[in-house]
């Protein structure tokens, strides 16, 4: 009876889990009070894809989007309480271009209105097109484990089906 229960729900379990970790991982708290604080020091560069780059030194700003917003003309698509650049500059995303920013090095997979930046953070905006868009290798690993994890679930369901159906 033990090991049905673990069989029933291991899965599940586990996918709200990854689920949690990957939320609590995606976005940056300033305090432990709950106040945002706003991060001093913040370089910000700009590639325009055409040679043209932009940089920007010693901003101040509690996240990405108040940063860019502070020097540059950007066109903001809010999806909710989530905000994507949809242009800098007049230089608007379309099909398979648009903006994307790094924050450190690092790929940014978080709103801009949500990413909290820290003190001399470097913040980095590309516009990408389809020969210069660059993949995140940090993702593999996580979408082969999600995957996996939901053809097993998938797999548990029908087993389970199939002999209750007999």
């Amino acid at each position: 009876m033990r090991i049905l229960t673990v069989q029933k729900y291991g899965i599940p379990l586990t996918l709200v889990l990854i689920v949690m970790m990957s939320l609590v991982n995606s976005s940056h708290a300033q305090s432990n009070s709950g106040a945002i604080i706003a991060a001093e020091g913040i370089t910000l560069t700009v590639d325009f894809g055409n040679g043209t780059i932009k940089e920007y030194s010693n901003l101040n700003g509690s996240s990405v989007l108040e940063v860019t917003s502070s020097v540059l003309e950007v066109e903001i698509r809010w999806f909710g309480p989530f905000a994507y650049i949809k242009g800098i500059e007049g230089f608007l995303g379309e099909g398979e271009y648009g903006w994307q920013y790094w924050v450190n090095g690092e790929f940014a997979s978080v709103a801009v209105s949500h990413y909290l930046l820290s003190d001399n953070d470097d913040v980095a905006w590309v516009y990408s097109t389809p020969t210069q868009r660059q993949q995140d290798p940090s993702l593999v690993p996580g979408i082969i484990i999600v995957s996996t994890a939901g053809f097993g679930f998938i797999a548990i369901v029908y087993i389970g089906t199939s002999r209750r159906i007999r």
